[in-house]
């Protein structure tokens, strides 16, 4: 009979306060979400300054959507800055390659001085500059990066065709990850990493302030980013030298194209090579992240490989 009686005393005491929270307006049932968020849609930046009265129609897949977790997964990986991708110059005699960032085989000495004309650059992300070009980390960094949302929509620089568009899970956490590079008929290439997704094709013609790809965190990448280079004939130039990043135009309406335009990587190619004496316990794993790079890029510069046995006061080259 207790038994009973306190059965129901629970049943009545269950009734009473669902009908209090429907009074205060408290939802019945409390769903569990779970602990890894999603980020889904896409977050437009602010068309250029020369293309405000353009619209541009175009789809997006309905199923985009990537984890929390997954983002925070890659901003634990070590920036590469790109250097599988950064090769001067090759033996095919061709500058048109869909495959290579640099087909050209020109080295700085032999640049001419040449006037480009730069009026109609359109600025493909607005936003804060968190990276230069030039050395870092014992390498070269030979774009600027921009900060940037998951999603955010990444603009054409000038007119131009596209000759690299990069676009497979084979890349998604190599140097550049998805990217896409564009020739220009001023002379210049840009090119566009760590893209979340291109919005484009080889061989296809854009204009200055088209969509080009979606902003992302892919390729080697500490945190979602733009990684935005200038090229002439496959050699970087300091993007600042043409761009005023705060203001979003540039400089000035032509630029000179000279030796200097490249010092910034001129003067890395002639920095001294720095060496690391081998000490017990010393790896190539240990090596490199201890001078922030990679045990490819010792591999490259002392012609070994990665299960090189190495001898208590070697010296290994790691620059």
């Amino acid at each position: 009979m207790t038994k009973k009686i306190t059965t129901k005393l629970f049943g009545v005491s269950i009734i009473c306060i669902m009908s209090t929270l429907s009074a205060v307006g408290r939802p019945l049932f409390i769903k569990v979400m779970p602990k890894t968020e999603t980020i889904s849609g896409f977050h437009k930046t602010p068309l250029s300054p020369n293309h405000k009265d353009k619209e541009f129609l175009y789809d997006y897949d309905e199923d985009f959507e990537l984890s929390i977790a997954e983002l925070d997964s890659l901003n634990m990986e070590l920036d590469e800055d790109e250097e599988d991708m950064f090769v001067e110059g090759d033996t095919t005699g061709s500058s048109w390659d869909a495959t290579k960032v640099n087909p050209f085989n020109i080295t700085i000495e032999s640049i001419t001085d040449t006037v480009i004309n730069v009026s109609t650059y359109s600025h493909p992300n607005y936003n804060v500059v968190t990276s230069e070009c030039g050395e870092r980390w014992g390498r070269f960094h030979a774009g600027t990066d921009m900060r940037l949302r998951v999603g955010d929509t990444i603009r054409a620089a000038f007119d131009g065709k596209v000759r690299i568009m990069r676009y497979n899970k084979k890349f998604r956490k190599k140097g550049y990850g998805h990217f896409v590079m564009l020739r220009h008929p001023n002379g210049l290439e840009t090119l566009y990493g760590h893209l979340y997704k291109p919005l484009v094709k080889v061989n296809q013609e854009v204009k200055a302030g088209d969509p080009i790809g979606l902003g992302g965190n892919t390729g080697r990448s500490t945190g979602p980013h733009l990684h935005f280079e200038f090229r002439y004939k496959g050699l970087p130039i300091n993007a600042r030298k043409i761009v005023d990043f705060e203001t979003g135009k540039v400089l000035s309406p032509k630029y000179e194209i000279t030796k200097a335009s490249f010092e910034d990587y001129n003067q890395y190619l002639h920095t001294p090579a720095r060496y690391h004496k081998v000490r017990k316990g010393d790896t190539l794993g240990r090596i490199a992240r201890r001078y922030h790079t990679s045990v490819k890029r010792l591999c490259a510069l002392n012609r070994i490989r990665p299960n090189t046995t190495l001898r208590v006061g070697r010296r290994i080259r790691v620059k």
